[in-house]
């Protein structure tokens, strides 16, 4: 797994404080609601990818999840800080496949990271399309800039595209 540092080199996608009502009876945050931190990543990876609500909205071309593979490393607790940061690793036609590196601000350690596919869809017709340009360039380049990293992001072999 990469270090905090190396984490930092990747695009910070979220900020959160871990609310009370996220706590487990094991005393630290459930496993929803590392979810529940991905998914607030949406947004912000839809403007990073360059596309906004009412692109989506016009053009009618979304992004599914397909699967996600989750390694929990370190655990979270209330009022902790964490940020989340995105890494892709690959892409086809229709897909990409990625990670969100949850890094757990207060105590500098990685929390856990999810490994995620995603595909383009038809929001009309409900299935896989090719990934539009704006998409397809914008992960290009986000890609073009990690393969500059001294690392690279795990591969759990679970999930491919």
């Amino acid at each position: 797994m990469p270090t905090p540092e190396q984490v930092r080199q990747l695009p910070e996608l979220v900020r959160v404080r871990v609310p009370q009502e996220w706590e487990d009876l094991n005393g630290h945050v459930n496993v929803k609601h590392h979810l529940t931190m991905y998914d607030l990543t949406s947004g912000p990876l839809l403007e990073l990818l360059g596309i906004s609500e009412e692109w989506v909205r016009t053009q009618r071309v979304g992004l599914f999840d397909l699967e996600h593979h989750i390694w929990f490393l370190n655990e979270v607790h209330v009022g902790e800080e964490v940020a989340l940061f995105l890494s892709f690793t690959a892409r086809n036609e229709k897909r990409v496949q990625g990670h969100v590196f949850l890094l757990n601000v207060t105590h500098e350690c990685l929390a856990s990271v999810v490994e995620f596919v995603s595909a383009a869809a038809d929001l009309d017709a409900r299935r896989t399309v090719p990934l539009p340009a704006v998409i397809a360039d914008s992960i290009d380049e986000l890609m073009a800039r990690q393969r500059t990293f001294d690392w690279t992001a795990p591969l759990s072999g679970a999930i491919s595209i």
